[in-house]
């Protein structure tokens, strides 16, 4: 009969065996295991430090300010920005003025030039950039000759520039008296220069200091007539 019982003896789970090892070992280990009721427990976490105050600035108030005030800070604000708007327009308009006196030195440099070049007679290179220098240099060292050359000369390229006669190679120096005949005045102050300097250039005649500087005093007249401005 025992033989009996031992065959009909049950044989253990190995299943159920494993979930009593696990349940154990969780017991020690993990304290959010619940072993008696084989759940997960609710666990409280405690901060470890001070918390972050995340309203840090809640404290700051804008001044109250009365509406003269707020006015004020306003016209003071539109004040400022005129000012930098002003300097910017300043700053850019004197760029441009300066792009455009360069560029009128160059085309006045190159227009000079050709009236120069135009002139019925040569001149040294050296001393066409600036004839009125040239015939006061002349003047002062003694040359009365050579000083009433750059002033006819001078004298011709104002004409031509404010449009009163028409520098072309080819025409004489009789002609561009005659271009004058509508301004009698203007006329009158040339004939003498042009007179005494065709003495002295074509006909090889001395120029006294007498007779250069009656031409050279009436030099303010012409620029008035002229409308240059020197």
């Amino acid at each position: 009969m025992l033989s009996a019982l031992t065959l009909f003896q049950v044989e253990p789970d190995p299943a159920a065996d494993s979930v009593v090892r696990g349940r154990e070992a969780l017991d020690d280990s993990y304290p959010w295991y619940d072993a008696p009721q084989d759940a997960i427990r609710r666990i409280e976490v405690k901060p470890t430090g001070e918390p972050w105050d995340l309203d840090w600035n809640s404290g700051f108030r804008w001044p109250r300010l009365s509406w003269l005030a707020y006015a004020a800070l306003v016209l003071l604000g539109l004040l400022l920005a005129w000012l930098v708007y002003a300097l910017i327009r300043a700053y850019l308009r004197r760029e441009t003025q300066l792009a455009t006196e360069g560029a009128t030195r160059q085309v006045t440099a190159v227009t000079d030039a050709s009236r120069i070049e135009a002139l019925p007679f040569p001149l040294r290179r050296d001393a066409a950039t600036d004839l009125l220098a040239a015939a006061r240099q002349a003047y002062e060292q003694g040359r009365y000759g050579e000083a009433i050359i750059y002033l006819f000369s001078h004298q011709l390229v104002e004409l031509d520039k404010h449009q009163h006669i028409r520098l072309t190679r080819g025409k004489t120096n009789r002609q561009y008296l005659r271009e004058l005949s509508s301004r009698r005045p203007l006329q009158g102050v040339l004939e003498p220069t042009m007179v005494a300097f065709e003495d002295v250039y074509f006909g090889n005649h001395p120029l006294d200091r007498q007779r250069f500087e009656s031409c050279w005093s009436r030099l303010g007249e012409f620029h008035q007539l002229v409308g240059a401005v020197t």
